[in-house]
């Protein structure tokens, strides 16, 4: 669904990204790794929010590009900043962004409803804490429904009911022809529901499994990218840290 080909981008002297061959599918993917692996670039590059230096990035046959609104209109993303205008309410930044992405009106006061948000829907923006905007930015990148979601650390200084309620909304709005691709430091949660996982390190994917069904246990098949084998013993969900 998502191609990556020879993509690569750097600051200055610096490699962010060395040159990854990857295809990313259907379904929601953990995106693993350090502060400074690369987790935060790789989702502004298919947010089509920062230009490779090298190589392309695919959804379907078309290139993400910033400049092409009717690709970016089927993604939606959530970085550490959360896109928000502090000065509106939570009830009119949705309705906003719903105007300029097409959706019905009817979606701001559902997201919010699924997010357990409903009783902050006049509060302004600016007086919420970074929790709190946090599931309203995740609302914001959900609301129209978009075939890609790009969530940056979603769950990010909230406690376990709200992270929950993070969680039960990304699956809510997963369905077939849909990506997830999220990058978090509390892998054990998203790998709970996750269809594949990937750990990156200094700018380069580790290992990417991949979750298949046979029978009564799930299997996961080994990805090879470029430049790297995956350690084979590794068995996707085993990890004992978070990552």
């Amino acid at each position: 669904m998502i191609e990556l080909r020879e993509l690569s981008v750097t600051y200055g002297s610096t490699t962010a990204l060395h040159p990854l061959d990857l295809t990313l599918y259907e379904g929601v993917t953990g995106l693993f790794g350090p502060n400074g692996a690369g987790k935060s670039t790789l989702l502004r590059v298919l947010a089509g929010l920062l230009r490779p230096a090298t190589g392309t990035a695919l959804l379907g046959s078309s290139e993400i590009r910033s400049s092409d609104e009717s690709i970016r209109r089927r993604i939606g993303y959530s970085g550490h900043n959360s896109g928000l205008y502090g000065r509106l309410s939570v009830i009119e930044n949705l309705r906003l962004f719903a105007e300029l992405y097409g959706a019905p009106a009817a979606r701001a006061p559902a997201v919010l409803e699924q997010l357990d948000m409903t009783d902050r829907s006049h509060t302004l923006v600016g007086d919420l804490s970074a929790g709190l905007k946090r599931r309203v930015s995740v609302a914001r990148a959900i609301l129209h429904e978009p075939d890609v979601l790009l969530l940056d650390e979603p769950y990010a200084n909230l406690d376990d009911d709200a992270s929950g309620r993070v969680s039960d909304t990304i699956k809510s709005w997963r369905a077939a022809g849909r990506a997830a691709i999220i990058a978090t430091h509390g892998a054990k949660r998203v790998k709970a529901f996750a269809d594949a996982g990937i750990i990156v390190q200094h700018g380069r994917v580790v290992s990417y499994r991949r979750r298949t069904a046979t029978g009564t246990s799930d299997r996961l098949d080994d990805r090879e990218t470029k430049g790297h084998r995956p350690d084979h013993r590794e068995t996707y969900g085993d990890r004992g840290e978070d990552n």
